[in-house]
């Protein structure tokens, strides 16, 4: 499941775990692959529900998109699958959240969503070109300062996950046969499979 060895931790023994299986029916591979530290799983359960499942600033829906595209970007095949997953179980309405994944520049999205996750990208992409300008640019779409702090915090949230799944070597929890990542961005990637 994944690089290195796991405790033998699951719900009836890690009252987390118990909580996780709960609300979302598995526990992810990504948590497993960490059973050795479950003081660190516990600190990014909590630093997850604070950024991303907490109601703030932006939606659950924004949030999600946030992390897909990013996900994406970084070739992260658990994260990827994991929240086309996650997109499904919470009933969020819009395109297929593979398409999301793919390019959601072709997508049928508003252009206020567009703006936000063009700019979730350069961030993720090329965070030293990030200037006061771009910020600027989402003030212009509607999105106050709350907004795009949360962005960046899902920005980085991503980053995290996708470097923490590839380090760790997760497998994926779901299916991953439908995730497609455009071949220019592949091509030369170390690990396009996690």
């Amino acid at each position: 499941m994944s690089y290195i060895r796991e405790a033998a931790l699951d719900e009836t023994n890690y009252p987390l775990f118990a909580d996780i299986k709960k609300q979302f029916g598995f526990i992810p591979n990504l948590y497993r692959a960490q059973t050795t530290r479950p003081d660190l799983i516990e600190a990014q359960a909590q630093l997850v529900h604070a950024i991303l499942i907490k109601e703030g600033a932006l939606t659950r829906k924004q949030k999600e998109y946030i992390f897909l595209v990013c996900s994406a970007a970084n070739l992260s095949t658990y994260c990827v699958t994991a929240h086309c997953e996650m997109i499904r179980m919470l009933g969020i309405e819009g395109p297929e959240p593979e398409q999301m994944a793919a390019d959601y520049t072709v997508l049928n999205l508003p252009i206020t969503v567009k703006a936000l996750l063009n700019f979730a990208t350069k961030l993720n992409n090329e965070p030293t070109k990030i200037s006061k300008a771009d910020i600027d640019a989402l003030r212009t779409y509607g999105y106050g300062d709350e907004q795009i702090h949360e962005t960046v915090l899902m920005v980085g949230l991503a980053k995290f996950a996708n470097y923490l799944a590839f380090g760790l070597g997760t497998v994926p929890d779901f299916d991953s046969s439908r995730i497609q990542f455009p071949v220019k961005e592949a091509v030369g990637a170390a690990s396009p499979v996690l």
